[in-house]
């Protein structure tokens, strides 16, 4: 009986030890050959540390309690010893100690330096090396400036053991950037810095060296870089008090450019840009007709950096229009006489027009299809494709209505008739969309007593119109 019960707690006693070695017909008591790292392979964060658990085990994955030595760690890598690490109880007492010679011993691998390193570990004569990748926390300090000005290039370069991606972006906490070159290397980022440039740089697109297939990572640098905010754009005008229709210069600083779609504000009412210069500094305008006052702009950017428009003042510019000088053009009585208005053929500029004449005529569509006491009227010819929006501005606050008619003069839309008489004194809106090509004429027409049965406004002397491309 003895022996059968023996015999059974020998056989639990095998099955139990063989979940847990890896050879089941290995010798328990075998000599230990080789020692076991958990991770094998470690990955650790910079300025972090990660526990590596170390066993000398034989080849029934049996532990021999031993200690161990270290050597050849990595320069980018502080390992220490874990003296705390499974404590136990003296004797059966309350009393607990931490054995110097454990089955298993607990280390921490901190990492100092981005990159792949190694440790070798030595017990009992035997020898095993492991690995270490350390992920780089920042960039560091990367940037080659703190202080800068708008259109200064900074150079980040990318840490040790790391490159940045062919389509890697830089952002900074305020401000904008161009990427102006990467090193072919991969190993740093020129940007052209924006005004308004504040913190430190943040690379999305940072790859391992060392583990090139690990996904992209996005990092920014321990260092910081400023450029003043621009909050004016320095600006000479050529005349500050031209006629009232006449063409002035509007010129920007050497850092600042006109878009496809600037405008120049006068007193914050847009004028037509009629013109740009080569180098899109210099902005032929007529001021609007009744604007005055301090220059602005919309639609300006750094002519490093004109991917992002800009709305500012200028540098305390001003433009008075005074008298009357500007080049005129009397509106027709008739189609038969309707001068014609030269469409802009570049998107975004304008023809400005200023009439100050007297051709005014209550001709049939006038006073039957469109209502009015009388009109004037103007040709042009649009082009296919073509759209143009049109602002009409006067010098009084009649009721003006702005009609499109057809090349036989008849009703072809309205163009502008919101306000009736407003003291804005002017009507915008489209001179058509996607009108076929073709001969058009804008009838401008005033409602005055006869439409109103007495007592309209007066009929302006001086009228505006601005036609300006969009497409």
């Amino acid at each position: 009986m003895k022996k059968m019960v023996r015999g059974a707690f020998a056989i639990l006693a095998l099955s139990g030890l063989s979940a847990c070695v890896d050879d089941p017909i290995a010798p328990i008591n075998g000599a230990p050959d080789r020692i076991q790292a958990n991770p094998a392979v470690m990955w650790v964060k910079q300025g972090d540390s990660v526990a590596v658990l170390l066993r000398l085990v034989n080849e029934a994955n049996n532990s021999t309690p031993t200690t161990f030595t270290m050597s050849n760690v990595g320069a980018g890598l502080a390992i220490n010893l874990d003296t705390k690490y499974r404590p136990e109880y003296v004797n059966g007492s309350d009393t607990l100690i931490v054995p110097e010679v454990k089955s298993q011993q607990r280390y921490y691998v901190r990492g100092l330096t981005p990159g792949e390193w190694n440790y070798t570990v030595t017990s009992q004569g035997i020898t095993g090396t492991f690995k270490v990748r350390v992920e780089p926390a920042n960039l560091g300090a990367a940037l080659s400036a703190a202080t800068a000005d708008a259109g200064d290039d900074v150079v980040i370069t990318a840490p040790a053991n790391t490159s940045f991606t062919t389509t890697a972006t830089v952002t900074f906490a305020t401000g904008q950037i161009a990427i102006a070159s990467r090193a072919a290397n991969k190993k740093s980022i020129t940007v052209t810095l924006g005004p308004g440039v504040t913190g430190p740089a943040t690379v999305a697109g940072v790859t391992l060296d060392y583990f090139p297939t690990l996904a992209a990572l996005t990092l920014a640098s321990t260092n910081t870089v400023t450029t003043p905010a621009l909050t004016q754009a320095n600006t000479t005008v050529g005349s500050a008090t031209p006629a009232v229709g006449a063409s002035t210069t509007v010129t920007l600083g050497s850092s600042l450019r006109y878009l496809g779609n600037g405008e120049v504000l006068v007193g914050g009412v847009p004028s037509g840009i009629i013109s740009l210069s080569p180098d899109s500094a210099i902005a032929t305008i007529v001021p609007a007709l009744n604007a005055t006052g301090a220059v602005s702009f919309t639609g300006i950017a750094l002519k490093f950096l004109t991917a992002v428009p800009l709305a500012l003042p200028s540098n305390g510019k001003t433009i008075a229009p005074t008298g009357f000088g500007g080049v005129t053009l009397a509106g027709g009585t008739d189609i038969t006489n309707a001068p014609e208005i030269t469409l802009p053929t570049a998107v975004g500029k304008s023809v400005v027009v200023t009439d100050n004449g007297t051709g005014y005529a209550a001709t049939a569509v006038c006073t039957g299809t469109l209502g009015g006491d009388n009109c004037r009227f103007y040709k042009v010819v649009v082009p296919a494709g073509q759209n143009f929006n049109l602002t009409g501005r006067f010098d009084t606050s009649a009721d003006i209505g702005f009609y499109r008619l057809n090349s036989a003069g008849g009703f072809s839309g309205t163009i502008a008739d919101a306000l009736g008489q407003s003291s804005s004194q002017q009507e915008a809106g489209a001179l058509g969309s996607n009108l076929a090509a073709g001969t058009y004429y804008i009838a401008v027409t005033y409602y005055g007593p006869n439409s109103y049965g007495g007592g309209a406004v007066a009929r302006p002397t001086i009228m505006q119109i601005r036609l300006t491309r969009t497409n």
